[in-house]
């Protein structure tokens, strides 16, 4: 991890508090309040819970989502990890999508592919596609903040959610698989 962190120089440093509000959840009234209040015109999300209709339309703002995977193929949680279990190792990135109602269902603005190596793991893997999303999110939120964000057609494949991996499912996969 700390070698992935340092290659592509992701900065770890905490966000200082002055920059955060802190809600007890995404989809509550102070958040919706704190969103009016900010009158944003691009929302970040990352590693948040569904978020409600009521949130998406409080502000006239895009909100955009990096997502471990590649949509639709690979919606959900560990997305890059269940691609490779899988043997689709073409599939195995990230995603930037608007959000919509839906579970990583939102129009794709842009796409990665990401190459582990064999020493990468289950751990490894989201900073790998972290690493590689945050320059689509930069070009995504420079495009939106302009007016100009386009959207792009979704690879062909079928369109599929994915859960956690039991401890099960993952030593099976990795015995199946040799995918760590």
């Amino acid at each position: 991890m700390q070698q992935i962190i340092s290659l592509n120089r992701l900065d770890t440093s905490e966000i200082p508090t002055s920059c955060t509000i802190d809600v007890a959840s995404v989809n509550s009234d102070v958040t919706i309040t704190e969103l009016r209040r900010l009158s944003p015109r691009a929302v970040i999300v990352n590693g948040t819970r569904i978020i409600q209709e009521k949130v998406l339309n409080c502000v006239e703002a895009i909100f955009l989502n990096t997502h471990a995977g590649i949509t639709p193929m690979y919606r959900g949680v560990h997305g890059g990890y269940w691609a490779l279990a899988s043997r689709d190792p073409s599939n195995c990135g990230v995603t930037v999508h608007k959000v919509d109602k839906g579970i990583d269902t939102g129009s794709i603005v842009a796409q990665a592919t990401i190459t582990p190596t064999p020493e990468d793991t289950f751990a490894t893997y989201p900073f790998l596609q972290i690493a590689s999303a945050i320059p689509l999110l930069k070009k995504a939120v420079g495009d939106a903040l302009a007016g100009n964000l386009s959207e792009i057609a979704p690879p062909p494949g079928k369109s599929r959610l994915w859960p956690h991996p039991t401890a099960w499912q993952y030593l099976k996969t990795r015995i199946r698989t040799g995918i760590r």
